[in-house]
Parts: C-alpha cells; structure tokens; sequence
C-alpha cells in the first residue's frame, strides 16, 4: 500500500457541516458547561474534581484493554500496590495518568498562551506519561515479532498499521504534526468561532489518531490532548467531567467511527479533501453528542436534590453498619453545599459536645470524607470524596460490577 507523505492527505480538515447540526451541538455544550461549572461551591468542585480523575484514567484505560479495578487505582494513589506484577504494573499505569491529568492546567498556562495542538506540547504529554510507567509497557511488540522500544515523547521511526489504516509515512511526521498545530491551533487566527473550535476538537481528535504519532500511546495521548482542548475552551467546568467515560462506555461505536473517518473521499458528494467529509461529520456529530451526555450525566448526579438524598442514605446506612453516627449527614450536606464549614459551625448543626465532634469528624477524616485544616485560630473541615464511596454518592460513575465490588468494601 502506497504511504501518505504529502500533508494534504489528512484534508479535509474540518468537515463541511452543511446542515449546522455540528454548530448547534457545539453551542449546547457551551449552555450545559456553563450550567455544570456554576452548580457548585469551588471547594467542592475541586473535591468532586479530584474523583473524577482517577474515574477518567479508568477509562481511558480500558478503551486500550486494561481493567484496573477503581480500588486498586485509589490504593496506588496511596502507594499501596498488590504483590501481583502483572496489576502492580496497572496500577502504576493508572497513576502515571492521572498524574499527566493533574498537570495538564500547568502546563497550559505560560508567558504566551500555549497550543494544545503544537507538537510541543504533545511530545510532552507522551513523555510525561512514559517516564512514569513501568518497563513492562515501554516495549511494544511490532507485526514482524520483534521488541520496539517505545522512547517517551519521539516520534516513531517505523510505520505502523491499526486495522487497515496504515499511518502516514514516518519520515513526513514532522511535516503533518506542523499542519496538525497549524490548523487545530485555538488560539490562531483562523479559528475565531467558538463553535467551529469546539467542532475542531472532535475533528482533530480522529486526525491526531490518523496521523499515528508515536510507536505506541497514541490513544491516551489523544485523549489527554481533547481534555487539553476542552480546558483551552473552558469547557471542562474546573475537571467536573470525562469525556473517556463516554468513548469507552460507547467503545465499539466509537473505535467503528474513528475507522470509518480513516477512509478516503468516496465520491465527488464526499467532500473535496482526500478522506470523506460524510465520515469525519459522523465522527464529530458522535464525539460532540457524547460529551454533551456526559455534562448532561454529572449535572444530574450533582442535582442538589439528588445529592442530599444519597448523603443521607449514606449515612443512615453508615450509622446502622456502625461506621459512625448518623449526625454526619449534617456535616457531608453542608460541605457538599458550602464547600467549607467551620468547627463551630460543625457542633451547632450536630448539637454534640466537642469531644463527640472531634471523634466523628476524625473518623470522617479517617474514611476520606473530610479534611481538617487549622486556619489561625480555627478548625475549618473541606469535603473530599473517595473513590471507594463512589457507588453509593457517585452510583454509574463505574460500571455496575464494580459498584457492586465497593459496596462490598463498606461492609
């Protein structure tokens, strides 16, 4: 098979979008991204922030075959690793993730603006996720059988092949990462429309796949760099969602859809570029919806309603297994509310003694539910919220079998 060289091979760039439904979905996730970052106090927003990470290294995960139980992920976390290599090496994997996640906000920040889509700034996502996984994943096995090194953040020497599409020619890399940061670059001239930059990260997420950059994390890679493109756009409402729930939960689909897009223009209706437009909208229209849905999931699991409802089964159920007393509600509904309470505050809502508060919010403290901090003169509690406590406050965050596993955990 003939290898693409020439640049003009991944056009067109953005599809054509004749009918405005792309627009009209991007202009829904900007109204339903601005509803999910304004439901919240910032506090726990960053709190709820904080679980949603490990949830989006969980996905992002699997898409590429590897299960690691949201547990054993929360306990790597607390460099607690299982004796098994073979998990001690998936979790370390689910920890380099998330690691890469917690600082992509840094390393978009800068004297100048920074380009998510530059090869700069991919090079370092996949050079930071390397340098942190095990060696057991910096070694591919190529289609003749041999071992290649995957080297963190370098472009692959070889040519690769995923299904029938064949990446363009590894020696013109340098040339289509170039075109790549030119044309999906949200800060250039050419991309003054929100909304045909919010249908650029869809389109640049199937081209960045296409193109095949690196021997092998080109899947994560993609996905850390849509997440980057989100933030650019504020459209990540301070880390409150995943977009790799959603391409995961749909998995088939979505790996059925970036295929298709790989294919060239099919008739003279196609487009005008190389590869269909027809396939590349298709794409987009998928990629687009399945963010909105997901804004649309964690809006309705933050429900205010919704969400003092299970804080309180939770402690209710809490109280009857034992874990501690039920007049934790008090406390957990007005964190969740406040984003920050205060001792005082904390003994009147409870109506308990001081010696009474401070074992109840200690073995909050303990379970991962609070955290105490002195602020001069005073005790200030701030929400947090574990992994493990997920399915109850949390429920179709993971899958049903393994919110069945952390409801056994609370036993």
């Amino acid at each position: 098979m003939e290898l693409y060289r020439s640049v003009s091979a991944m056009d067109p760039l953005l599809p054509e979008d004749r009918s405005g439904s792309l627009e009209e979905l991007a202009l829904r996730l900007i109204e339903s991204s601005s509803l999910l970052s304004g439901k919240l106090h910032k506090n726990t927003q960053l709190a709820i922030s904080e679980l949603v990470r490990p949830m989006n290294s969980y996905y992002s995960n699997l898409i590429e075959g590897h299960d690691t139980h949201p547990i054993d992920i929360e306990r790597a976390l607390k460099n607690d690793f299982t004796d098994d290599k073979r998990n001690r090496d998936l979790q370390s994997e689910a920890v380099a993730h998330i690691n890469i996640q917690k600082e992509l906000p840094k390393l978009l920040e800068g004297r100048q603006p920074v380009n998510p889509a530059s090869w700069d700034f991919l090079r370092i996502l996949h050079m930071r996720f390397y340098e942190e996984l095990p060696e057991t994943f910096k070694t591919i096995q190529s289609e003749e059988g041999s071992m290649v090194e995957v080297v963190p953040g370098e472009l692959r020497n070889r040519e690769v092949g995923v299904g029938s599409h064949i990446g363009p020619f590894h020696g013109s890399l340098p040339q289509f990462m170039d075109k790549f940061g030119e044309a999906y670059n949200p800060l250039g001239n050419n991309n003054k429309s929100k909304a045909k930059r919010i249908i650029a990260i869809a389109a640049s997420h199937h081209r960045l796949v296409w193109i095949h950059p690196f021997v092998d994390g080109n899947g994560r890679v993609v996905r850390l760099f849509s997440d980057a493109m989100f933030m650019t756009e504020r459209l990540h409402s301070n880390g409150l969602w995943s977009i790799s729930r959603g391409l995961a939960r749909a998995g088939k689909k979505y790996t059925e859809l970036l295929s298709a897009a790989d294919q060239v223009r099919y008739d003279d209706y196609d487009g005008r570029g190389n590869l269909s437009n027809r396939f590349l909208e298709d794409f987009c229209s998928f990629f687009l919806t399945t963010a909105l849905d997901q804004i649309e999931f964690m809006i309705s699991s933050l429900d205010i309603d919704n969400m003092l409802s299970r804080i309180d089964s939770f402690c209710r159920l809490a109280s009857d297994r034992g874990k501690f007393r039920y007049e934790a509600r008090y406390i957990l509904t007005d964190l969740f509310l406040k984003g920050k309470l205060s001792k005082t505050e904390s003994m009147r809502l409870t109506g308990t003694s001081d010696k009474t508060l401070k074992l109840l919010t200690d073995t909050l403290g303990d379970l991962g539910l609070l955290e105490s901090r002195k602020e001069g003169k005073s005790v200030w509690y701030y929400p947090k919220y574990p992994t493990r406590y997920s399915a109850m406050l949390f429920p179709g965050f993971y899958p049903l079998e393994k919110e069945i596993d952390m409801d056994r955990e609370f036993n």
